[in-house]
């Protein structure tokens, strides 16, 4: 599975489950609207978001669109904490 989050919708972005080939993508804003949201609960959502993947790939989900790399953001802009490890021996 693939998600992303795209630079529009505010300062977390906006959740986005991508294809396999990397050129459709679908907002899924009824599951969770940010990766952050999703990945904070995880256990209720990984299905539901397998489950747009799949059919995704399958070609079944209307409204997908093609992606533009543009327009992708960092998966998570402003996530909780950030561990840098280049220091340590």
């Amino acid at each position: 599975m693939k998600l992303g989050s795209l630079k529009a919708g505010g300062r977390d972005g906006t959740l986005v489950v991508v294809d396999s080939s990397l050129e459709r993508a679908v907002t899924v804003p009824e599951i969770s609207g940010t990766l952050q949201h999703a990945l904070e609960t995880w256990d209720a959502l990984a299905s539901k978001l397998e489950s747009v993947y799949l059919s995704l790939n399958a070609g079944e989900i209307k409204g997908a669109f093609g992606l533009e790399m543009q327009a992708m953001g960092s998966p998570l802009p402003r996530s909780y904490q950030f561990l840098d490890g280049s220091a340590y021996l």
